[in-house]
């Protein structure tokens, strides 16, 4: 038996069929002065909500010892164990994970950094079950070639969320006149927010990440055999996310996701993208 856990930066759309085993490792949200496992004590919309009332919310990782708890079930019940955390630019949780895997001294535990967040995350999770389920092993080199044979692109109004966060990693050069910029942002290979362009409205914001994820696949020469997977927040941006994703084949659509409350807390309640990359088949 394989089992796979990842945090709950990870977006995934509901509704797909998995292969192995899946558990999730709850971020910690904190907003209204409480705290909240993000996606057990916390759903997305009510984190949107917070944040149009002009709250603050801010993130941490997973308890110590729910990491604990989880990666010790799993490890005795499955004979391998893939653990697959959000980027380790982003966050500490890699960090955690491999502290709490060496003091149980579980040897049948594998640490992988997915070098992203929210649908990439999704993305190379489910690229990562694919090549299990056909090789019966993964390294952080596969994962490596996921995330760069993969593009996520997603629109941001302002930076502002990010800037406060310390999310903004190499996106900072960016950050310009203040925050009066509409960012086209993505996370690099080696797992950083990074900025493929600015726009002045939401309507060429579309266009240009049309243009940017079909320059890609063309690059990578994937044009006739890719997959997609759709994130947004509020219902508003879920319009613009049809329009662009009206853009590709709606065969290679493997569905839509709610962008979770961790990343939420980041990115803001305006925000939608899409990761395009290489077809998954599991």
């Amino acid at each position: 038996m394989v089992t796979f856990i990842t945090d709950s930066g990870c977006d995934l759309p509901a509704g797909i069929n998995l292969p192995f085993e899946l558990k999730i490792l709850p971020l910690r949200v904190y907003g209204r002065n409480e705290e909240y496992e993000d996606k057990v004590t916390l759903n997305p919309e009510e984190l949107y909500r917070i944040e149009l009332q002009g709250e603050v919310a801010t993130t941490s990782l997973p308890k110590p010892k729910a990491v604990e708890r989880v990666l010790k079930e799993a490890s005795d019940s499955s004979e391998k164990v893939y653990v697959i955390t959000i980027s380790s630019k982003l966050s500490n949780t890699y960090d955690i994970v491999q502290s709490v895997v060496s003091s149980l001294g579980a040897k049948n535990i594998v640490v992988l950094d997915s070098k992203t967040a929210s649908i990439k995350q999704g993305y190379v999770l489910l690229k990562a079950m694919e090549l299990v389920r056909k090789n019966g092993n993964l390294t952080q080199k596969d994962i490596d070639k996921a995330v760069e044979n993969s593009q996520l692109v997603f629109f941001v109004p302002t930076l502002e969320y990010l800037y406060r966060g310390g999310r903004i990693g190499k996106a900072k050069a960016f950050f310009g006149k203040l925050l009066n910029i509409k960012p086209i942002l993505t996370t690099d290979n080696e797992g950083e927010v990074n900025t493929l362009g600015t726009v002045r409205t939401l309507e060429s914001g579309v266009s240009s990440m049309a243009k940017i994820a079909q320059d890609f696949v063309n690059q990578k020469g994937i044009a006739r055999h890719y997959s997609i997977i759709g994130g947004f927040t509020i219902e508003s941006m879920k319009n613009y996310l049809d329009k662009l994703i009206a853009n590709f084949d709606e065969k290679a659509v493997l569905g839509i996701s709610n962008i979770g409350a961790a990343i939420a807390a980041h990115v803001g309640p305006e925000a939608f993208g899409m990761v395009i990359g290489e077809k998954v088949e599991i």
